[in-house]
């Protein structure tokens, strides 16, 4: 097989890698959704013998110091899942403002705080300024996340040899392949895939997120642009560490090539939409990726090894820092639920 099938083979694999996603927990709301309604169904088929069987008939603390109704998780699933519900009551009319209308908030409205906690401060300066002061304590959280972890030590030690098999067969027919054909078709976008890889980009693009829902005073996306920055900042300080550790060439004879930071920041800012919005949305974001690295070959900035690599470091970096953010109680996981007639939140645990 020639170096270029090889190489696209490598890079549908890398593709795939980022599709895969977080095993089992690919979107936070559809698990949410999908637990939910497995507990409607248990709670329809026990109503006609006990309409209040799933409650347990007494307050569990919320995660914000509120009281809620635990249902236990019995029989709602078979397989590894054990999910416990948080259960708020269906939303009851609010008594009319003098002069005005009632109105009606749903139960997950009512729960979004605890969820996602509101954006504090009176100001966008005190707002950022509490972010900042909070901001080494959460890179050092997203740290351990990300490699205090057994998993993911053996998925990059994986990783890593599969790095070496590449280096070792398949860089040299890569870096003269590149070398002959320094004006193949993807040189035809220009910079492009260097910008789109850039992991100042990532940071503006978060930045630009964060400012937006500060302002907005939008707790959700609040939460979401600092996990995001969290990621980046972990990842760009793992990848230059590592840079430095090796001290490796690009074909073009630059220092410091192994592993590719356009490569595993753009991975990394997939995999926490990923988390989010589920792996739909970050599909565009992957092929982006997959895009930027395969210029990064075609102007000899990287050897294909620092692709796997730095791949695999922004895909673990990405995922384990969204799952360490979320709110855990009792090492449960938080995740909201909604329905047309109760909303609230749900604990879940993998066993």
């Amino acid at each position: 097989m020639s170096a270029p099938k090889r190489l696209g083979w490598i890079l549908m694999l890398l593709a795939a890698l980022g599709l895969v996603g977080c095993s089992d927990r690919s979107a936070l709301g559809r698990r949410a959704e999908e637990t939910y309604g497995r507990l409607r169904t248990v709670q329809a088929e026990q109503a006609s013998a006990a309409p209040a069987a799933c409650l347990s008939g007494r307050p569990a603390a919320s995660p914000r110091g509120g009281q809620v109704q635990a249902t236990a998780g019995e029989g709602v699933s078979a397989g590894k899942r054990n999910p416990i519900l948080l259960f708020a009551p269906p939303a009851e009319p609010s008594a009319p403002a003098p002069g005005g209308e009632a109105s009606a908030t749903s139960g997950a409205e009512s729960t979004s705080a605890a969820v996602f906690p509101p954006v504090e401060g009176t100001s966008f300066g005190e707002v950022f300024k509490a972010d900042i002061r909070a901001a080494p304590k959460q890179i050092w959280s997203g740290t351990k996340y990300s490699f205090a972890n057994v998993q993911n030590l053996t998925v990059l030690g994986l990783a890593f040899g599969a790095d070496r098999i590449v280096r070792n067969n398949l860089d040299r027919d890569v870096r003269d392949h590149f070398r002959e054909d320094r004006h193949g078709s993807l040189s035809e976008t220009g910079d492009f895939g260097s910008v789109i890889g850039n992991p100042a980009l990532h940071f503006g693009i978060a930045g630009a997120w964060y400012a937006v829902a500060v302002q907005n005073r939008d707790a959700k996306n609040h939460t979401f642009s600092k996990v995001m920055i969290e990621a980046l900042a972990v990842n760009g300080l793992s990848t230059l560490l590592l840079k430095v550790s090796m001290n490796d060439r690009s074909p073009n004879g630059e220092y410091y090539g192994w592993p590719s930071g356009h490569l595993s920041s753009s991975v990394c800012f997939a995999s926490v939409v990923h988390e989010y919005y589920g792996w739909k949305s970050a599909v565009p974001l992957y092929l982006l990726a997959g895009y930027s690295g395969a210029t990064r070959l075609q102007d000899r900035e990287h050897d294909l090894s620092d692709l796997v690599f730095g791949a695999a470091l922004g895909w673990v970096i990405g995922h384990s820092v969204v799952k360490g953010e979320l709110p855990q109680v009792g090492g449960f996981y938080v995740l909201p639920y909604g329905g047309p007639e109760a909303g609230g939140l749900m604990l879940l645990k993998e066993f």
